[in-house]
């Protein structure tokens, strides 16, 4: 008597520990099966206590239901644990229900006397206070028996199987649920053979069969890890796997996983956020990137893919995370941000619209965006408006012809340097999986342009400027050679082509130091423009200083430039040259110029140079003519002149000491006549610009 109602306190006492997995499909027919099997054991208890006939009867009539129940829901919940959850639907449900409502049916109405179809007799005696039952079995006892042991038989099937493909604590969990499971089979066929009362033994045996499943439930977590995850879970696999359940809770580990997070025992069942730390319980539930430290200080990184763990109605049963090892992915991408950020090359990548969806940490730096690199939207912005066409019609070259580099030097905006050209190469890996996009690749070759140029320059001048003085003065040396007594004419004539040479070779040295300065000290506008004056044949020219201002430069380069720029503005805007506007262009020299008295009193006739401070540099102006629009995109280039004497390089230079110190330089025209050059770019010493006394000096 005690043993049955041990057996029916066990049960309930599982049932409700089981109580808290009620959501899941298993936790259900688990609990149903233990509630089915201590009512079992309960009802066999009353019935042996029973004391009348008609309590008696009653207590047996009743005892089917949780008895047929128990084989019902032990097959549901053995397919359920084991994998086959697809076959537990309820039209299964309903089919195998449809014998155990039958037989309970059967009972009562047998219990009636309606039939004799499971019991031919039935008889009660009371020995010592226990009623014992004598049964003679009618044809659908037998039945009942049949069904009974197919379906407990196919429970034992499908958790042998289980058990002999599970690995670790899977298969001694399977064990318990199968060694559970045959213990009221095994007892129920020794009864059949040989029966003995006056308890049925078979709901004894739910004692031991509860206390299994105690065990099952309390070490083993029979129903905290989906069958599901237990199959894709490798033991062997090389990437850490962990399984979470829905609630959140370590359903299960391999080997690799508690390698790295050097788990021995892993603390299955337990909360993820107390197993792990707060970066993996992150990583684990985003399935982001996740970075491992080791014992011996070293990251490692690993890709988080997380994947929903589903039964066969897909209902979400927890997750599967597999660690997918990408240091060495992390370690080149550090390489290759080194790489990027240390060139000076630019590296934009664009889709196939022209948008950009990845420019390099150099080109970032170069083009001087204070934005995310990867949230440039557009290298518009950079590009040189006159280049945009040539850019436009570059990337369209690259789309049409994925084979082939599109190239073109464009010119892009330095932060630091002003606009500089690139050399730029299109490639189209729009169909690369891995790229996805037009490759642009930008070198800076401004310098070596301005170096090609000034070889060129430096060969013409070789070949044709220095060579026409040169035959000159050859020609008349040997007239002088010849002649008794020398011609004054000749020998002039020898000594203006020196001079001559001397001038082109004075102006190609400072022309080719143009790119380079040396220290930078703070100087005053008015007094470098006033000693530069004076260093000038300026003839009847005036100077005007209007306002001054302090800033940073080379002394010896700012003369030149002021130089230059002031022997431009009295050769070519004196009133002689007021008549021949299409001579208004520079002359230029780095030296005084020694001329005839002619040539003295000519220049400079008249004309006014004015010097004035602006906001961020400085002008130079004069009253003459200016010069024609059709010359003045040509006006800096190297060995551009109107002039007859003129060697082409005045204000070649005075662009050269401009751009070595970073500034810019354009022409204006002045409002009634005359030229005006404008200096940009400049970094004042002192915040206010301080007016001067206008200066003047007249060298006529």
């Amino acid at each position: 008597m005690g043993a049955l109602f041990l057996a029916a306190v066990i049960s309930a006492g599982v049932a409700s520990y089981g109580w808290r997995y009620r959501d899941e499909p298993s936790g259900r027919w688990f609990i149903a099966l233990t509630v089915s099997a201590g009512c079992w054991s309960l009802f066999e208890a009353f019935l042996l206590l029973a004391d009348s006939p008609f309590t008696r009867l009653l207590w047996f009539a009743l005892e089917p239901i949780p008895a047929e129940s128990s084989v019902f829901f032990t097959l549901l919940f053995a397919l359920e644990i084991a994998g086959y959850e697809r076959w537990v639907s309820r039209r299964t449900a309903a089919l195998l229900a449809v014998w155990p409502a039958f037989a309970i049916a059967g009972v009562a109405t047998n219990a009636l006397g309606v039939h004799a179809l499971l019991w031919e007799s039935l008889s009660f005696a009371t020995v010592g206070g226990i009623t014992a039952t004598e049964v003679v079995p009618g044809p659908l006892f037998w039945v009942d028996v049949v069904y009974s042991y197919v379906a407990i038989g196919a429970a034992l099937v499908v958790l042998g199987v289980h058990c002999l493909r599970s690995r670790q604590i899977y298969r001694k969990q399977a064990l318990v649920l199968f060694v559970a499971t045959l213990i009221p089979a095994v007892v129920g066929a020794v009864y059949l053979l040989i029966p003995f009362s006056p308890a049925n033994p078979i709901a004894i045996s739910f004692a031991a069969t509860s206390s299994l499943l105690a065990v099952g439930l309390s070490r083993y977590r029979i129903l905290d890890i989906s069958p599901i995850a237990r199959d894709l879970v490798i033991e062997r696999m090389a990437d850490p796997v962990l399984v979470v359940d829905r609630k959140g809770r370590l359903a299960d580990s391999n080997p690799a996983a508690r390698a790295l997070f050097d788990v021995s025992h892993p603390p299955l069942g337990s909360p993820v956020a107390d197993a792990f730390d707060p970066e993996t319980v992150e990583a684990l539930e985003s399935g982001g990137e996740l970075r491992v430290v080791d014992d011996n200080g070293e990251a490692r990184h690993f890709e988080v893919d997380r994947s929903a763990v589903t039964d066969g109605r897909d209902a979400v049963r927890g997750h599967l995370h597999i660690l997918h090892d990408i240091t060495e992915r992390r370690v080149r991408e550090r390489w290759f941000r080194a790489l990027t950020e240390n060139a000076s090359d630019l590296i934009f990548v664009l889709d196939a619209d022209g948008s950009v969806t990845y420019l390099s940490d150099s080109a970032a730096q170069t083009l001087g965006t204070d934005e995310d690199p990867n949230e440039v939207q557009s290298i518009k912005r950079f590009l040189h408006p006159d280049d945009e066409d040539a850019a436009i019609e570059t990337f369209r070259e690259a789309l049409e012809r994925p084979d082939e580099d599109a190239t073109a030097e464009l010119r892009f905006r330095s932060s630091t340097r002003g606009w500089r050209v690139f050399s730029v190469r299109c490639r189209n890996l729009l169909d690369d999986p891995v790229v996805g996009g037009v490759v642009v690749n930008a070198q800076d070759v401004t310098d070596r342009r301005k170096h090609e140029q000034q070889l060129e320059t430096f060969a013409n001048i070789v070949s044709h400027d220095l060579r026409n003085p040169l035959n000159v003065a050859e020609g008349y040396l040997e007239l002088v050679k010849e002649a008794d007594r020398p011609d004054p004419d000749h020998v002039e004539r020898i000594e203006a082509a020196h001079e001559r040479m001397g001038e082109i070779i004075a102006d190609v040295l400072a022309l080719a130091r143009g790119g380079t300065v040396d220290e930078h000290e703070t100087v005053s506008l008015d007094a470098v423009a006033a000693e530069a004056w004076t260093n000038v044949e300026t003839g009847a020219a005036t100077l005007d200083i209007e306002a001054s201002a302090s800033f940073a430069a080379d002394r010896t380069r700012l003369l030149q430039l002021f130089e230059n720029l002031f022997r431009n503005a009295v050769e070519h805007g004196s009133t002689g040259s007021r008549d021949s506007p299409d001579d208004a262009v520079e002359h230029g020299s780095t030296g005084n110029q020694t001329a005839s008295g002619d040539a003295v009193e000519r220049v400079g006739d008249g004309v006014t140079v004015t010097v004035g401070a602006t906001r961020d540099g400085f002008f130079v102006e004069d009253d003459g003519p200016g010069v024609p629009p059709a010359d003045r995109p040509k006006l800096f280039e190297s060995g551009f002149t109107t002039a007859d004497d003129g060697t082409g390089f005045g204000l070649a230079i005075v662009r050269t000491i401009a751009d070595a110190h970073g500034w810019s330089v354009g022409y204006e025209d002045v409002a009634d006549a005359g030229a005006r050059f404008v200096i940009r770019g400049v970094e004042r010493a002192g915040d206010s610009a301080q007016e001067s006394n206008p200066a003047s000096s007249d060298d006529a």
